[in-house]
């Protein structure tokens, strides 16, 4: 049985991706899965918050196959956006294809990875 509380919100799907969100209080989750390249980036855009305000996002990566620069680009705009109205974002992942890229371009300080929710709201400074 699922709770309202994990249930999704909303659902958006293409080709070979999905998106989930999901709310908790004044947390947002977002859960990616397939794979996200230049053909889906304007969609993606498209879906996750334009003026997200002080909110705090966590995009759930655990699923996804692959993710490419054109992807990561709307990732660091969320996070620039979020940076200026006081938010926070957080990528929860330990998939190579997601963590490599963020890695390798030092992209650790706007989009920090984590493990798994608890790392994050441990993070945050927040019980889990």
């Amino acid at each position: 049985m699922t709770t309202d509380a994990v249930r999704p919100r909303q659902r958006f799907s293409g080709d070979g991706w999905s998106l989930d969100l999901r709310e908790d209080g004044d947390l947002e989750s977002y859960a990616l899965r397939g794979e996200f390249d230049f053909a889906v980036s304007p969609k993606l855009a498209e879906l996750l918050p334009a003026d997200p305000g002080a909110r705090r996002i966590v995009l759930d990566m655990t699923e996804v196959e692959y993710c490419d620069s054109s992807c990561l680009q709307v990732l660091l705009r969320l996070s620039g956006r979020l940076r200026e109205a006081g938010g926070r974002l957080a990528v929860v992942t330990t998939v190579p294809a997601v963590v490599r890229p963020i890695e390798l371009l030092g992209l650790g300080d706007v989009m920090p990875l984590h493990p798994d929710i608890g790392a994050v709201r441990a993070s945050w400074g927040e019980e889990t």
